[in-house]
């Protein structure tokens, strides 16, 4: 096995990723070169090349690194979780494959299996032509029925989340959640992708990297190495709420260059970690997809971005992805 290692997600790979990367399409390749090349040259397209889009806001988890959790419980949060209408989710892929978006992921602060209707989105976006359709779960709700459903439709990708090989750490993180359902969740869904005969969806498991959990990714490893294919850890990033005094004036967001977060409400925000929405762009009830892309508020902290100046911008002052690498991999 190689390592490696992105700045999103630190992984134990495969061959087997490589082999299913070989069998994509021309478009999918596409795709994966702009993702990086778009943010290095600041190559702006007319549209995103994805979209994540908030089927769901609502979690059955209660996760306490979780900043919907943390919203939750913080009685001046005027957080409301809800579901987004299949209708309003239909008309943003019919506009999204129109203008050229290339990928989706299902989820941004929710679960999405949570959605009635999450299979029907998974096939939708698959017969209008999106080229990688994906979404995180902590798998709780992944029963065996809803598996082969998922792979029939034609999901791409599937992560799961799942912060450690004990069981006793594992509960005391994913709060409400149980460990031996949930690992037999997973390798259920395994078993009926490999019953199937289908590479789809490629899997990747995940464990958010914390002090109470980061001496266990050896074991960790040796859980998943043989059930999924890709493991993986991502690194906790505790939410900053005072402006970081040192920046890094040569640091750019990809995510400008990349991508689009479309709330359940349909909200439209810049950066995956604004859970509480203090850089609103637009609302697809109120515009289409490309005009917001690049509305006013787009360009502004986009010039910013670009002139080193991002600390101007009060939620980016605030972020600490600047002292670390970053080309914004999924």
């Amino acid at each position: 096995m190689n390592v490696i290692v992105n700045p999103t997600y630190h992984e134990i790979n495969n061959d087997v990723v490589k082999s299913w990367e070989s069998r994509q399409s021309e478009r999918y390749k596409e795709y994966r070169k702009k993702w990086v090349d778009n943010p290095q040259y600041f190559i702006l397209e007319d549209a995103p090349l994805h979209l994540d889009i908030e089927t769901s806001s609502a979690c059955n988890l209660k996760c306490p690194m979780c900043p919907r959790t943390i919203m939750i419980q913080d009685a001046s949060s005027d957080f409301k979780p809800c579901n987004m209408e299949l209708s309003t989710y239909k008309r943003i892929i019919d506009e999204a494959t129109e203008i050229g978006v290339y990928s989706i992921k299902l989820n941004w602060r929710g679960e999405p299996l949570i959605h009635k209707d999450i299979v029907e989105m998974v096939r939708y976006a698959k017969e209008k032509g999106i080229v990688d359709v994906m979404f995180n779960t902590n798998a709780v709700l992944l029963n065996n029925q809803t598996s082969k459903k998922l792979i029939e439709a034609g999901l791409d990708k599937l992560f799961f989340s799942f912060d450690s090989p004990h069981k006793e750490k594992y509960e005391e993180i994913r709060v409400g959640a149980e460990y031996d359902k949930t690992l037999d969740n997973i390798k259920n869904f395994m078993k009926i992708r490999d019953e199937i005969g289908s590479v789809n969806p490629l899997t990747r498991v995940s464990m958010v990297r914390m002090e109470s959990n980061e001496d266990e990714y050896d074991e960790f490893i040796e859980l998943f190495r043989d059930v999924v294919d890709v493991v993986a850890y991502v690194e906790y990033n505790e939410p900053v709420r005072e402006v970081i005094k040192d920046y890094n004036p040569e640091f750019a967001c990809s995510q400008l260059w990349q991508r689009m977060f479309i709330s359940a409400e349909g909200d439209v925000l810049v950066c995956c970690l604004d859970s509480e929405k203090d850089y609103i762009a637009g609302n697809i009830h109120k515009d289409t997809i490309k005009n917001i892309w690049k509305n006013e508020k787009y360009k502004t902290i986009r010039d910013l971005h670009k002139n080193g100046q991002y600390n101007q911008i009060a939620m980016c002052a605030k972020c600490s992805l600047p002292e670390k690498k970053q080309n914004g991999t999924i």
